[in-house]
């Protein structure tokens, strides 16, 4: 078995291995190979192959045009080798074990090519019209197999990746009770994160963030604009002027990135944040008199346009008040119900389930009880609560 840039375990290969072994025994072959389009789009990764024992260092990387099997992907149609050369096999591998015919097909998967399966033969065989069926039908089925397997390990890279900077456990600070949740939504990642973090001078930062978009690339650039918005944070003291550096950091170096996020700071004894706001929900808070959900004016998202002025507005918490931040997934529901507005009244039920009476921690509970209950999830869920003891 041969596998291109990394290795891929065995219970993840297996199933795809045991249909390339079917596959070279199907058309009487001495050799099958699997590569894959890399993530430019220019050229061809071997990813997966058998009747070959050399190691993966020795394959070639071949791009696309070149070669016979970039020509396979380049014309997208399947294409017959009756003598493999130097000339039109890139591929030292193969000229080494004496492969001598050789047939390919594009592998195609919802009209998006992914790469090039090909079988090969030690003497010279001039392969059929039968032969191009079986082969393109093989090709189908191992498409759609490799792509589910890209899906399910991209989906499991990106869960790791957003477990590791998400704070399982809030930062203590005196005179704050605070809990965080975070719920995945059914199927793919998105790009929510909250943030909690104590900067040299004693203030206390708070974030919440939702990249646009979902799976493996947004939890990447999530991980990028936390990582680039805590630097920032510990240079500037105006939440405005993190975010307006942070926009042209995104606006620079992530283009086509959009992105909300609201940014707070406090300092001791944490009764007044200082709060701005790129296109994100603004902080609930609820005391025991009163609920309030639109103090801070929420101003153009992240990467959008990068010179647009931001302000910062202040939110005061008195004691025993309860300051809540959430990403759209918890209030942007659907309940399915004819005459009902598509966005169910998410905002008033969760006011409705804060309250000053209970610890920041049965607030949370209260509200995801509410709010999500047994529902399946169409959007991530990021949830935030301070409460000032």
């Amino acid at each position: 078995m041969m596998i291109a840039d990394q290795p891929v375990e065995p219970h993840e290969a297996a199933a795809i291995e045991s249909m390339l072994i079917e596959t070279r025994a199907l058309l009487n072959a001495d050799t099958a190979t699997i590569l894959l389009l890399d993530d430019t789009k220019t050229a061809l990764d071997p990813y997966l192959s058998v009747g070959l024992d050399r190691t993966p260092r020795l394959a070639t990387r071949v791009p696309l045009g070149e070669g016979f099997a970039g020509r396979v992907a380049l014309l997208r149609e399947p294409v017959v080798l009756e003598h493999v050369t130097p000339d039109n096999v890139l591929n030292p591998v193969l000229r080494s074990h004496g492969v001598e015919s050789l047939l390919g097909v594009p592998l195609v998967d919802d009209d998006a090519l992914i790469g090039v399966l090909h079988v090969g033969s030690r003497a010279e065989r001039r392969y059929g019209a039968e032969d191009i069926t079986m082969l393109t039908s093989a090709a189908r089925q191992l498409a759609s197999a490799i792509r589910a397997q890209a899906r399910d390990l991209e989906h499991g890279a990106a869960f790791v990746l957003q477990r590791s900077l998400l704070p399982s456990t809030p930062v203590s600070v005196p005179g704050l009770d605070i809990a965080v949740r975070y719920l995945p939504a059914e199927g793919d990642l998105g790009g929510d994160w909250y943030d909690v973090f104590t900067l040299p001078d004693g203030r206390l930062g708070v974030v919440m963030g939702d990249v646009v978009g979902h799976g493996l690339h947004a939890a990447v650039v999530m991980g990028r604009i936390r990582s680039a918005l805590r630097a920032y944070a510990l240079e500037h003291d105006d939440p405005a002027e993190v975010l307006t550096r942070l926009d042209r950091k995104i606006s620079h170096f992530e283009a086509g990135a959009l992105a909300t996020v609201i940014y707070g700071v406090a300092e001791a004894p944490y009764r007044t944040f200082r709060f701005s706001s790129a296109g994100h929900w603004p902080p609930v808070v609820v005391g025991q008199d009163d609920r309030d959900a639109g103090q801070v004016t929420s101003e153009v998202m992240l990467g959008v346009k990068p010179d647009t002025p931001r302000t910062t507005t202040v939110v005061e918490l008195a004691p025993g008040s309860v300051l809540c931040l959430f990403t759209d997934g918890l209030v942007e529901r659907r309940t399915g119900e004819p005459g009902n507005d598509p966005l169910e009244r998410g905002l008033e039920r969760l006011l409705g389930a804060l309250t000053a009476d209970i610890t920041a921690e049965d607030n949370v509970r209260s509200v995801i009880a509410a709010l999500v209950a047994q529902d399946v999830i169409e959007d991530d869920v990021a949830l935030l609560v301070i409460k000032a003891t």
